[in-house]
């Protein structure tokens, strides 16, 4: 049984997404017909200046570069534990690179991630030589005792 309401909306239980004609009527000003089904605001609405304000909210191409640049931070922290030494140093650079990227300078910040790169795969290998070495000499040391 058809009561005069219209659906304007995808849910029809309990009546969310059903508005009476009249209040349609009341809001035509406000809405413009697209594709024949689908309501959105007109562009003199608050919608579109809220919209306007959103757009400036996007990163420019210069800060996605920036942003995409990694910093390594993880692995530092990895190398920290696996080689006390450099890997502080891993974490300070990839600290400053954070903070670079703040900045948006680009080839500041691809410097530093490029040192912070190099010194992490450097204090990789040389924390794993450093524990197959030691564990290489407990071995030994102790299979000499026998």
């Amino acid at each position: 049984m058809y009561d005069g309401r219209l659906l304007t909306g995808y849910r029809s239980d309990k009546g969310v997404g059903r508005m009476e004609k009249r209040e349609i009527g009341e809001l035509e000003p406000y809405l413009e017909k697209r594709n024949g089904f689908s309501w959105l605001p007109q562009q003199d609405t608050d919608y579109y200046a809220s919209e306007a304000v959103h757009n400036n909210l996007k990163l420019t191409q210069q800060e996605r570069d920036v942003m995409n640049i990694p910093d390594y931070l993880l692995w530092s922290i990895g190398n920290f534990f696996l080689f006390f030494v450099f890997g502080i140093i891993c974490i300070i650079l990839s600290v400053r690179v954070r903070e670079h990227k703040r900045t948006l300078d680009y080839e500041q910040t691809l410097k530093i991630s490029k040192r912070a790169l190099v010194l992490n795969i450097f204090s990789t290998i040389a924390g794993i030589a450093f524990v197959v070495t030691m564990l290489a000499l407990l071995i030994s040391k102790s299979s000499s005792s026998f």
